[in-house]
């Protein structure tokens, strides 16, 4: 565990607060990660206003055209199977069916990020640099199959090897650009 500046300077241990929004923190943090990410990849972002299953827009401009892609976010830090070789999350099946849908202009991804669980441990300064503690990793459920039987969410797994970044961003959209999947 990092000693704090403070706590290293005064002694005096760093208090955090809101430590019962926990999860809301979480996907806060989620979300300044993503608009790194996508100011990165030279795209802009739009939140939704009422929570209905995405939690951004995300629009990539080239030569006067936009195309534009849903993405759900999801933050958790115990979601590595045993093998340490996917992460999973829960999503509702409501939300599971939508962003299976290959409807056109449909299309979504799934971004989950896997961060410590320490809050503590989120992120450090060490000038010239930010260090976030993090990893993105993203998934499409798009032509994914109905899920069996009558349960209220669906476990979602996302490879390790699906990192989520500005050049995979870049990928998707000249991917949907063309006319394909993300």
């Amino acid at each position: 565990m990092f000693a704090s500046a403070t706590e290293a300077t005064t002694g005096t241990p760093l208090v955090r607060g809101s430590s019962s929004r926990k999860t809301a923190l979480m996907e806060a943090f989620q979300e300044g990660i993503m608009l790194a990410v996508i100011a990165a990849a030279g795209c802009t972002a739009s939140r939704y206003t009422v929570d209905d299953g995405i939690d951004l827009q995300v629009t990539h401009k080239v030569n006067g055209v936009k195309v534009p892609l849903d993405v759900q976010l999801k933050a958790t830090s115990a979601g590595w199977n045993a093998s340490g070789t996917a992460i999973s999350i829960s999503l509702s099946r409501a939300r599971y069916d939508e962003m299976r849908s290959t409807s056109p202009g449909m299309d979504s991804i799934l971004v989950v990020l896997d961060m410590p669980s320490d809050q503590a441990q989120w992120s450090r300064v060490h000038p010239p640099y930010s260090l976030m503690r993090h990893a993105l990793y993203w998934r499409s459920l798009r032509g994914m199959p109905e899920h069996p039987g009558n349960t209220k969410s669906v476990s979602v797994s996302v490879p390790r090897t699906s990192v989520f970044d500005d050049e995979i961003l870049c990928q998707i959209m000249a991917r949907l650009r063309a006319g394909g999947m993300p």
